[in-house]
C-alpha cells in the first residue's frame, strides 16, 4: 500500500487514515501483520460504504491491459501473486473527510490501478488544513 511509508506524515497532520474492506476478517489480519500498518482497518462486509460513496463496479475495467500490466510489475518486484479475492469488480476510492463530516477530496478509482499518489493526499491535507486556518482568520460576512 502506497501510503505506509506515510504514516508519520499523516499523524503530524492529525490525519486517521482508515482502510475499508469487503475482505474476509482472516484476510485482514494478514494484510496487518504483512504490512505493519498502524491504520485502521474496517470491515465491510455488506459493502454500505462502497455503495455510500458511489464506488462502481467494473469487470472489464477491473481486469483490463493496464491492470494486468500493473500486476506483472509488482511481480516483477517481488510481491506475490494472491489470487482473486472477493469481487475483484469492486473499484476502490480515496476520500478526505474533515473533523465536521465534510468530504473534502472525492477520488473513485475508474480501475485498480487509479488512485492519488500519497503526495497528493498529503498536498489536499496541507490545502485544508490553509482554507481552515484562513476560515478561523476571516470569518465569514453576514448580508446586509
Amino acid at each position: 500500500m502506497q501510503l505506509l511509508p506515510y504514516q508519520v506524515e499523516f499523524e503530524a497532520r492529525q490525519t486517521r487514515v482508515a482502510i475499508i474492506s469487503f475482505s474476509p476478517p482472516a484476510l485482514a489480519h494478514e494484510w496487518i501483520d504483512e504490512t505493519r500498518s498502524s491504520f485502521q482497518f474496517i470491515i465491510d462486509r455488506s459493502r454500505k460504504a462502497y455503495q455510500a460513496y458511489g464506488l462502481e463496479t467494473s469487470l472489464l475495467r477491473s481486469w483490463g491491459p493496464k491492470v494486468w500490466l500493473a500486476y506483472a510489475r509488482l511481480m516483477a518486484q517481488g510481491m506475490p501473486w494472491r489470487g482473486i479475492q472477493g469481487d475483484s469488480a469492486q473499484m476502490g476510492g480515496d476520500f478526505i473527510i474533515d473533523q465536521g463530516g465534510i468530504i473534502r477530496m472525492a477520488h473513485r478509482s475508474h480501475d485498480p490501478t487509479d488512485r492519488p499518489t500519497a503526495k497528493k493526499i498529503i498536498q489536499v491535507l496541507d490545502e485544508i488544513k490553509i482554507y481552515s486556518m484562513w476560515e478561523k482568520l476571516v470569518p465569514e460576512q453576514g448580508t446586509d
